[in-house]
């Protein structure tokens, strides 16, 4: 819809709607982390080399994940298109998991509680999903199956914008679109599946804001969080209509197979981790924890974060 934000006359350089909406989302989640980790005793201080693993997992993980599972025989062909992130190519899944599993990683090397972290920090990352998938809908990305467009529609932008259109309508499918030059299917109205994602993940972040004030046990939120992500993502897959969906191309599958996506698969033991969290945990409490503190020295000298 708006895939380029902003191009210099005669120039190839630009800046990408895409790019500015993911920046936000990273900076959104960075805010929310910092503010929550420190009320529950967490140095701010060192969750910045947190927020730099989430940065370059997320984006590395989601690259990876998509070449290697969504279009493997373009990746192994030639693996240096992993490093053209201009030909797109990224799967959330995939940054989550590589992104989670180093921050825990750096959590217990540096000591922090980390059950106490993951409750602060999903539900950010949420938010940030929240936040970025505005940017697909702006690229015409990750969009929905071509359907009719109902009579009843009613269109946002003047006819004839230059992006495309978007439309509310009072029944299901709810919300439509229509992209002139992005990069998904163009000159055709498909469900804005990624909007759905914004309204949904917007609603769990809030959702899990409550309750992480609410918390009867330490790693409750984050076990919740996992669970009622896992079981919206295969919904939105089932009305997705772009065309790379990830498994596809194990035609060995039977055609019976009820998971069709790699975020479908994914999902199960996602749900199932989320689940064992809350079971393992329900029972445990939650630990002592006071805002943190700087000491004298830290607010007389300074501090800088230190890995």
């Amino acid at each position: 819809m708006w895939k380029t934000l902003y191009q210099p006359a005669n120039s190839e350089l630009s800046i990408n709607t895409w790019g500015v909406m993911v920046t936000l989302a990273f900076a959104a989640a960075a805010w929310v982390v910092h503010h929550r980790t420190r009320r529950v005793g967490i140095d701010p201080d060192k969750m910045v080399w947190l927020y730099l693993i989430a940065i370059v997992g997320g984006l590395a993980g989601a690259r990876l994940l998509h070449f290697t599972m969504a279009t493997p025989k373009e990746f192994f062909a030639d693996p240096m298109i992993f490093f053209r992130v201009w030909q797109g190519g990224f799967a959330l899944y995939g940054g989550l998991i590589l992104a989670g599993v180093g921050g825990v990683t750096y959590a217990l090397a540096r000591g922090i509680n980390v059950w106490k972290m993951t409750d602060a920090v999903f539900p950010a990352v949420l938010l940030g999903v929240s936040i970025g998938r505005m940017g697909c809908f702006f690229a015409g990305c990750c969009h929905g199956a071509i359907v009719d467009l109902p009579q009843d529609a009613i269109a946002i932008f003047p006819e004839g914008f230059s992006g495309g259109q978007l439309w509310i309508v009072p029944h299901a499918p709810f919300l439509l679109e229509l992209t002139h030059h992005g990069v998904g299917k163009n000159d055709v109205v498909v469900m804005a599946t990624q909007l759905y994602e914004t309204i949904v993940t917007g609603g769990i972040f809030l959702a899990m804001s409550w309750l992480w004030n609410h918390r009867r046990f330490d790693g409750q939120v984050f076990g919740v969080s996992l669970m009622l992500y896992a079981i919206w993502r295969p919904i939105n897959e089932m009305i997705r209509g772009d065309d790379v969906r990830g498994l596809d191309h194990l035609t060995w599958l039977p055609t019976s197979w009820p998971v069709h996506t790699t975020s479908q698969a994914i999902s199960l033991p996602v749900f199932a981790v989320g689940l064992l969290i809350v079971l393992f945990r329900f029972n445990r409490g939650v630990s002592p924890e006071a805002p943190f503190q700087p000491t004298q020295e830290e607010l007389v000298e300074g501090s800088a974060p230190r890995f």
